[in-house]
């Protein structure tokens, strides 16, 4: 089976979102979709059939800024990515009921009282756009709680940011590990250090890296138009030099 995983990167996961549409437009549709913080937002685009619509999804929210002072109170924080996440997730998703969507995604949540990885997934939550706030939330800059199954849960990729393992007990045996740094390394927790995806796989399991062909302007937590634009293409560029090693040795 094949599966698509995507790394945690902010708003660097616009390189995420390109590849995603591309992979679709060229006929290339997994079945399975997993990724951790702002992974799992293109994750639940995916699943849902929304494929082509995330590069225009993703440059809706561009242009503007994180902070937002006046709003302050309302997102219980002056960084407004519970809104930004929050609006364009409903907007695109509605209701978050993806049960019975094309494709399964998978996200993983960080569980607040034992700091344990959940592995949440589109078929079983009746809110999926929940349980990708979830795994975004960051204190501060995502001034909203979350809680799932009464559990405050917090950044899926504190301990699981590139979930190979969710998508290869799933039944994934080829996965296309999605990563937004140009030498092809990703890191598995946020603080951990960098490695390749195919030095980690679960045994048994090969790995096609899709990585930009150069390094990115964008940066995590700035939403610059040009740079989204720029992350976006490089995406589509990227799939596209990618497809041939899915056929051919492991990358």
């Amino acid at each position: 089976m094949l599966a698509l995983v995507i790394e945690g990167c902010a708003n660097r996961a616009a390189f995420a979102a390109g590849v995603v549409a591309e992979l679709d437009r060229l006929g290339v549709r997994p079945a399975l979709a997993a990724g951790a913080s702002s992974g799992s937002i293109v994750c639940a685009a995916w699943a849902a059939g929304r494929a082509p619509e995330l590069p225009a999804l993703w440059q809706a929210v561009a242009g503007g800024s994180i902070v937002r002072w006046r709003d302050a109170l309302a997102n219980r924080s002056p960084f407004a990515m519970s809104a930004i996440v929050g609006d364009a997730l409903r907007a695109a998703l509605g209701a978050g009921d993806l049960r019975a969507a094309p494709a399964e995604a998978l996200c993983t949540v960080t569980r607040l009282r034992d700091r344990a990885t959940v592995v949440l997934s589109s078929r079983r939550e009746p809110d999926f756009v929940r349980a990708v706030l979830g795994s975004c939330f960051v204190p501060v800059l995502y001034g909203r709680p979350v809680r799932i199954d009464g559990a405050l849960v917090f950044d899926g990729g504190a301990r699981d940011n590139l979930p190979l393992g969710a998508a290869a007990a799933r039944g994934a045996t080829t996965i296309l590990a999605v990563v937004p740094a140009a030498d092809g390394t990703a890191r598995p927790r946020v603080l951990g250090p960098r490695v390749r995806p195919a030095d980690v796989a679960p045994p048994g399991v090969r790995v096609v890296t899709i990585h930009p062909l150069a390094p990115l302007a964008v940066r995590p937590w700035t939403l610059e138009r040009a740079a989204m634009a720029g992350a976006i293409a490089a995406g589509r560029a990227a799939a596209q030099a990618a497809l041939p090693a899915l056929y051919g040795p492991s990358s």
